[in-house]
């Protein structure tokens, strides 16, 4: 997969439903499964100008193809829960792993992966069923230093800011302080 986002193609799907690999569509229905002989074209990568204005301020986005999906796991008594098992089935992959000293679990997304993940925790030796399971959805939060960002994040800890738009009305204001004073006096 490395090899093929170096060649300019964000995923296999993309090298594999290109036009010059028709014949190896036709060949291996299932873009999993290639044999030795089987011949992949993989086309010159295309190199993109953009015009740039001379005395002027040009800005340019970098985006950072790889999405990950971090889960930590902290028992609410302070257990130790290093070295017990969790199996997370995220999309088209199933971890089962034990967890860190941490409690920290992080998955790079396949591509056009699901927005659910099953979580299971096996935290007594030898269980055949878990201990816990819970669901939890894959989401995207601004920038913690956008007022987008701040209103999710207010929201998601219950402090009410009203819709997630940027826009610093009077739930925003009563909801950011309210999570102020709540900080404060904890």
């Amino acid at each position: 997969m490395n090899k093929v986002r170096a060649d300019g193609f964000r995923t296999s799907k993309a090298l594999y439903n290109h036009p010059s690999n028709a014949e190896f569509r036709a060949l291996r229905p299932d873009p999993n499964l290639i044999y030795p002989g089987d011949v992949i074209t993989i086309p010159p990568k295309k190199e993109k100008f953009m015009p740039l204005r001379a005395n002027s301020l040009n800005t340019f986005v970098v985006q950072n193809e790889k999405e990950y999906f971090r889960l930590q796991i902290i028992h609410e008594d302070g257990d130790d829960i290093t070295g017990k098992r969790i199996v997370l089935n995220i999309g088209s992959q199933t971890i089962d792993t034990v967890l860190p000293s941490d409690g920290l679990v992080e998955v790079e997304l396949n591509e056009n992966d699901t927005l659910t993940a099953q979580v299971d925790l096996y935290l007594k030796e030898d269980q055949s069923s878990p201990s816990e399971s819970f669901t939890a959805q894959v989401g995207h939060l601004d920038p913690i230093d956008t007022l987008s960002g701040v209103q999710a994040r207010c929201n998601l800890l219950g402090f009410d800011c009203g819709t997630v738009d940027g826009v610093m009305g009077q739930k925003t204001r009563i909801g950011v302080k309210d999570f102020s004073t709540s900080t404060i006096s904890t």
